[in-house]
């Protein structure tokens, strides 16, 4: 199978592609200037230059399959909120696959604009959905860790006040090589077995936010309309070299700030957008539907992913110098931002996702030949893979 990526311009859309058997596949991603449809569209081009072999796919002969030929739109180009706009995009490309990547994002602003919030991450979800049944079409959604709440733990706060009291002593925390094993725990709890476990797919969802709330109804209006035939999946602390993300805030502000306070007491799991997206294709290649989680392997707190940023960027020469990264709990950095004028939303306290599902789901048929398998890694190798790249 070969893969022809396509970022579209106004300029650039033509007559409508026929789908017959030896005719492309088209797959339109909306929302082309977020860094996951960025991330989309770079990994797509390494997957091109590989032999694909796709006879395991319940709808094709045996290797015998139509290419994919990808179309990344913008807002100006499809405007998931505008019913009228899909239709009309949908009859000019017939799509046989759409990934959304289209979000709301601004968890914070959310707080006080759960309208546009709900429109962008709910109703938007639902008319591409309806479109899709329409056509016949797939969808597959991507949604957010934030859907659950996270039950707050004495043991999360308790390792919170150590991590303070060990910064306070020594400045910045120093951590090990970023090598380590994939299964490795980087939570400061010495005893995992009093902290939660990583959500599964049928854990109950919970949001504590508007945003999260927004994201939850995105993939009910979803599976509502598409059943069987959607595809949701739900990633979390999502970076890349591309757009506005954890980790190029920090690096900006290391380079220009004296210190920085960063949370402590919310575990989740740093997550590269190309190894998401190398996910994301599996699915779509190998026709997958159903809910599924994925994120890098290993949790941390903000506090050790801005630590563990720092480390490595200084290694790669991104950073000229260290600077003091003080760990703060919640109450206290939302208690600084309230004397500032700013509401946070709630976030959960612990929002790793347990991705076994989708790796056994994927390894029971993978189709996509990849020289290294960066999607299963620790956090840390995802970490100084991107990292390398800026470098």
């Amino acid at each position: 199978m070969k893969i022809v990526a396509t970022k579209v311009t106004p300029f650039q859309c033509g007559a409508a592609i026929a789908t017959d058997a030896n005719t492309p596949q088209v797959v339109l991603i909306t929302g082309a200037k977020s860094q996951l449809a960025e991330a989309l569209l770079r990994v797509a081009a390494d997957i091109g230059e590989l032999a694909l072999n796709s006879s395991t796919s319940a709808n094709t002969s045996a290797n015998i399959v139509a290419p994919l030929k990808l179309y990344a739109l913008n807002r100006s180009q499809l405007n998931i909120t505008d019913a009228a706009n899909i239709a009309a995009v949908f009859a000019q490309y017939r799509p046989s696959w759409v990934i959304n990547c289209a979000a709301y994002n601004a968890v914070d602003a959310a707080e006080h604009d759960a309208i546009e919030a709900n429109r962008v991450n709910a109703l938007g979800p639902e008319l591409l959905a309806q479109q899709c049944l329409l056509s016949g079409a797939r969808l597959l959604h991507v949604s957010s860790d934030y859907v659950f709440g996270g039950q707050a733990v004495c043991e999360i706060a308790h390792a919170a006040e150590r991590a303070i009291g060990d910064a306070k002593e020594s400045g910045v925390e120093q951590h090990k090589n970023p090598d380590l094993a994939p299964n490795s725990n980087s939570n400061p709890n010495p005893n995992p077995n009093h902290l939660p476990r990583p959500f599964v797919e049928l854990d109950a969802p919970e949001p504590l936010s508007a945003y999260g709330k927004s994201k939850l109804l995105g993939e009910q209006k979803v599976l509502a309309v598409l059943g069987e035939r959607a595809t949701i999946v739900r990633t979390s602390w999502l970076y890349g070299q591309d757009g506005h993300n954890f980790v190029n805030t920090m690096l900006n502000l290391m380079r220009t700030q004296p210190s920085l306070q960063v949370i402590v007491d919310q575990i989740g799991c740093p997550t590269w957008s190309d190894a998401l997206a190398k996910v994301i294709w599996q699915l779509v290649v190998q026709q997958y539907s159903g809910v599924f989680h994925y994120s890098a392997q290993g949790q941390c707190s903000w506090y050790e992913f801005a630590c563990e940023i720092q480390r490595q960027a200084i290694a790669l020469h991104l950073l000229s110098q260290p600077m003091v990264i003080q760990p703060i709990t919640s109450a206290d950095y939302a208690k600084q931002a309230l004397n500032r004028g700013i509401s946070l939303a709630k976030r959960p306290s612990y929002s790793v996702l347990n991705s076994g599902k989708l790796r056994s789901t994927l390894a029971t048929n993978n189709v996509l030949s990849m020289p290294e398998q960066i999607e299963w890694q620790d956090w840390r190798q995802q970490l100084n893979r991107m990292l390398r790249r800026l470098s």
